[in-house]
């Protein structure tokens, strides 16, 4: 009995010796991709990343200034940008053509889409069949209706949307955020950065740089990254703790740029090749293209590639 005790202690240090040796032993490549890939053995239940559809639509986004409604910026432009001139329209032109190598088959701009859309529907056929010198110092007339009459679109498509306020209601008229940040000693964290300067070194830039040079800074992924940032690490800050009113803007912000990509994929054909271009203000870019990305449905593709 003390032999056969003896025989199976030493078959259980051998084994035990053996997994050490293996444990120790590094794994291929192929060996670490089969583990990797085992390592989760339900995939067949998670794969929403499949489309699902017949044609994957591909986007992309044109960030734009707006060149005379400045109630859409947060910051003030100095610097006017008439697009109506001669020298101008002549860059706007190169801008033009370079963007139809992206080759959209829908052009959607930043327009109320239940207040706008059959008012943009007439005045985009206005263009197209009648005058096609029917022009606005406008992003929308200077860009988006030469480029779908180039394209030969039949309609140019309204697609942004009202997010109301649903935050804490303040006087507005009486408010002062430097004074209730100070208040809440907020302040100084809320203004680390100089975002106001960074705004005003760009716009004086769009004075004196090619319209297509400016318009690949602004679309380039540095600046989107810049100019979602402020929302991040200023905006987010006011009122936490009490009110959110930081927050709640903040929401408002990602909930209007939800309603927008919602109408994207509202207006999308998957039994067509379809290829969007969507011409917003540049702010807009960060946060759309995160939707666009991480949606199952969509391939997303950066505009400077196609302004080169």
């Amino acid at each position: 009995m003390q032999r056969i005790l003896r025989a199976v202690n030493i078959l259980l240090m051998l084994l035990s010796s053996s997994c050490d040796m293996n444990k120790s032993k590094p794994r291929n490549s192929a060996e670490t991709a089969t583990i990797k890939k085992s390592s989760f053995p339900y995939d067949n239940i998670y794969n929403t990343t499949e489309f699902k559809g017949e044609n994957k639509p591909k986007v992309s986004i044109l960030g734009t200034f707006h060149f005379t409604n400045n109630a859409l910026h947060d910051y003030n432009d100095t610097y006017k940008l008439n697009g109506l001139a001669t020298s101008r329209q002549q860059e706007l032109q190169e801008l033009v053509e370079k963007l139809q190598s992206f080759r959209p088959t829908k052009i959607l701009i930043e327009r109320n889409r239940i207040a706008y859309d059959s008012i943009i529907t007439q005045e985009y056929q206005r263009y197209y069949e009648q005058d096609s010198t029917f022009q606005i110092n406008d992003e929308v007339y200077l860009i988006a209706f030469p480029l779908a009459k180039q394209m030969r679109h039949n309609k140019v498509f309204a697609s942004d949307a009202v997010a109301p306020w649903f935050g804490m209601d303040l006087d507005w008229e009486n408010f002062d955020e430097s004074a209730f940040l100070k208040e809440r000693k907020q302040y100084k964290k809320s203004n680390r950065y100089n975002y106001e300067t960074s705004y005003k070194k760009e716009d004086s830039l769009k004075s004196v740089l090619p319209l297509l040079e400016f318009y690949r800074l602004i679309n380039s992924p540095k600046v989107q990254l810049y100019n979602h940032q402020i929302y991040l690490t200023e905006t987010v800050l006011s009122g936490a703790g009490d009110n959110y009113m930081g927050a709640d803007a903040v929401a408002r912000w990602y909930r209007r740029n939800l309603r927008i990509f919602s109408n994207t994929l509202d207006l999308v054909d998957f039994n067509k090749e379809e290829r969007i271009l969507i011409i917003y203000g540049a702010s807009h870019i960060w946060t759309l293209k995160q939707f666009f990305q991480d949606s199952p449905d969509f391939e997303y593709l950066e505009i400077n590639s196609f302004l080169d």
